[in-house]
């Protein structure tokens, strides 16, 4: 992010977390501060505070942010020990969500968990990993004079918004790999590993499923009334069109996985064409042994043939009519197309 960072260490466990605050200003011009800075700051109503954890925040830091804006054990709880799995909690004034912010297409499995705590004028992002959706967020409001304007929740919904468009980047690099592999089964040589492949592929898929389907509580959660009426915000509808997107992603993920199912089907339709080919191949060089068979049975027959056996003519002959015969059945199967 484009603003500045305070690091501090744990004592108590030598980790080291990297603390960027942010206080967004509708009147005066965007600032950088310190972690103390930020704990002296009086947030405005025309004001937002954006304090970004990377790391885990220590127990003194923790402590005084949680004396500093009034947080709930419930929510001192979600800071100190972030589970691993997606949840929202509504404790008091505050609102908590765990999701995941970091998709790795190649690898679902590996996943970046950001726990978000929002209250009046505050926005806490923590997370283990870099998060890039944070980063294009920062980038995206740096000149945007006027966040300040917006509560804690619209900014939130903006940051879920970034982090919905991870998630269909994460479905378009995979929806591109398998245009790709569409394009290496249609080629005439095709590589050996090409169902592997497709088996991984689709691997992948079900386990960003996975993922993915286990936030549909979630979002569903934050985009119902319930909870619009449980926080502090000017707009009620605002994480709705999120809600919303967030299905889009699980439909847009459902049309990737039918896609993996027709590119099985080229697959197999490719396979048997060039099964096809190699019989077409194999029955042309069959009949054209037939002639040269057929002509040596009848030669090798103990009667008197209409050629004189002790004239070695007779074998130019016989093979010359075999060639024009073989020539001939190959003319004819250049013509029908058969080969």
């Amino acid at each position: 992010m484009a603003n500045e960072a305070t690091r501090a260490d744990d004592p108590a466990d030598g980790a080291e977390n990297c603390v960027r605050i942010r206080l967004f200003d509708a009147d005066r011009t965007d600032r950088s501060l310190s972690f103390d800075d930020a704990l002296r700051s009086k947030v405005s109503a025309r004001q937002i505070m954006w304090i970004d954890v990377g790391g885990n925040l220590t127990d003194e830091q923790r402590e005084r942010l949680v004396e500093r804006f009034e947080l709930v054990e419930a929510t001192d709880h979600a800071l100190a020990k972030p589970n691993g799995r997606p949840g929202v909690q509504l404790h008091g004034r505050h609102f908590v969500l765990h999701l995941a912010a970091e998709l790795d297409p190649e690898d679902p499995r590996r996943v970046g968990w950001l726990d978000i705590v929002a209250g009046p004028n505050v926005v806490i992002t923590q997370h283990e990993s870099p998060i890039e959706a944070l980063g294009s967020m920062d980038r995206r409001i740096a000149e945007d004079a006027t966040i300040g304007v917006a509560d804690s929740a619209e900014f939130v919904a903006a940051l879920g918004e970034a982090i919905v468009t991870g998630y269909y980047a994460a479905i378009d690099r995979i929806e591109d790999e398998l245009d790709d592999f569409d394009a290496k089964a249609l080629q005439r040589r095709q590589p050996d590993d090409l169902f592997g492949r497709l088996v991984e592929i689709r691997r992948r898929i079900a386990r960003l499923r996975r993922v993915l389907a286990a936030h549909r509580e979630l979002f569903g959660a934050i985009g119902s009334p319930d909870f619009a009426s449980g926080i502090e915000s000017t707009d009620p509808q605002v994480f709705v069109p999120l809600a919303g997107r967030f299905e889009g992603v699980l439909t847009s993920l459902e049309s990737t996985r039918e896609v993996v199912l027709g590119s099985f089907d080229i697959l197999m339709t490719r396979t048997g064409q060039r099964t096809n080919d190699i019989m077409r191949v194999l029955t042309v060089a069959t009949v054209l042994a037939i002639p040269a068979a057929v002509t040596a049975g009848f030669l090798g027959m103990n009667v008197l043939v209409p050629l004189p056996a002790d004239d070695p003519g007779a074998f130019w002959l016989v093979l010359g009519v075999v060639a024009v015969i073989e020539v001939g059945l190959l003319a004819i199967a250049r013509w029908r197309g058969w080969i």
